[in-house]
């Protein structure tokens, strides 16, 4: 009955139900030799000798494996108190793809889906229909001087994508910046002591913000920055920020607070003006259930 009481406490959490399995096989494989050791023979002793010394490297292997790569995959969510260990930091790779997505946004579908990553994908499935391998210099010889100036179109592009992903880097540190002095000077509200976590996730939700503010526990302040060129996703990159708040104020049972600070660098849509995109994100944040607080800023307005 004992074992029962504490086989139902380890089968809580994925941790427990690898540690019950791996005890039960273990202890059944020692207690098979303890009893058994007299009657088997010599070549049935081996095999299990030798599960019996190498399971324990191959569990501290897999262990290994699990704790380093897939550690927030081990514990239950009852497991976690809904304090700061319930954050992680975004992996390097993690934080890299995030930024790549906010740059596809800030510059609208029209600036990133055609060309470039487009044309170039054309390029190389005609090369493959064709069978034949051509290296750079056969296709400078046989490219007119019309076709050459048209190669430099796709990476121009990649030229301005890449300009604009230090622009919105930069923009973004700026801001982080100057609201962590802000907080430490006391004009943030609250008790922030003006230290700042970069690149938080609440979980392992799909809710992930730029900054939560040091010093805060109720509510926790995060903080996410959007740089905006184009207006053309504007109501996208609203609507998905909605969704991350209200995914990270569910699973903080409502401790939670949101700082948008939304970054205009550019009124470069045709069919949306700079005052009609703050009327409307203002609306909708108001009817949203959680706490957030929206602010629009000018690149001029930042600290260089």
């Amino acid at each position: 009955m004992q074992f029962m009481k504490y086989a139902r406490q380890l089968a809580r959490n994925p941790l427990g139900i690898i540690a019950l399995f791996i005890s039960l096989i273990y202890g059944f494989a020692s207690l098979l030799l303890n009893s058994a050791a007299e009657t088997l023979t010599v070549a049935e002793r081996w095999p299990l000798i030798g599960f019996i010394v190498v399971f324990p490297l191959l569990v501290l292997a897999v262990f290994y494996r699990l704790v380093t790569h897939h550690h927030g995959k081990l514990y239950a969510p009852g497991d976690y108190d809904k304090d700061r260990s319930f954050m992680r930091t975004l992996s390097p790779a993690e934080q890299e793809q995030r930024l790549t997505r906010e740059v596809q946004e800030s510059l609208g579908e029209s600036d990133w889906q055609q060309g470039g990553a487009g044309a170039e994908a054309q390029e190389s499935t005609a090369a493959e229909d064709s069978g034949q391998a051509v290296d750079d210099a056969d296709v400078a010889q046989l490219l007119s001087p019309q076709d050459r100036a048209d190669e430099k179109t796709p990476l121009s592009r990649a030229e301005h994508l890449d300009h604009h992903r230090h622009q919105v880097t930069r923009l973004k540190d700026a801001v982080l910046r100057q609201m962590q002095e802000s907080s430490t000077a006391g004009g943030g509200g609250g008790s922030a002591s003006g230290a700042m976590t970069r690149h938080v996730r609440v979980g392992e939700t799909d809710a992930c913000f730029d900054a939560l503010l040091e010093g805060e526990s109720a509510p926790f302040t995060f903080i996410e920055v959007k740089v905006l060129k184009n207006y053309a996703r504007a109501q996208t990159v609203l609507q998905s920020l909605l969704y991350e708040a209200l995914l990270a104020d569910r699973t903080l049972e409502a401790n939670f607070r949101l700082i948008v600070v939304v970054v205009l660098t550019e009124d470069s849509s045709p069919d949306m003006t700079r005052e009609r995109l703050e009327q409307e994100w203002h609306q909708r944040i108001r009817q949203c259930p959680v706490a957030i607080e929206l602010r629009f800023m000018s690149p001029a307005s930042l600290k260089a």
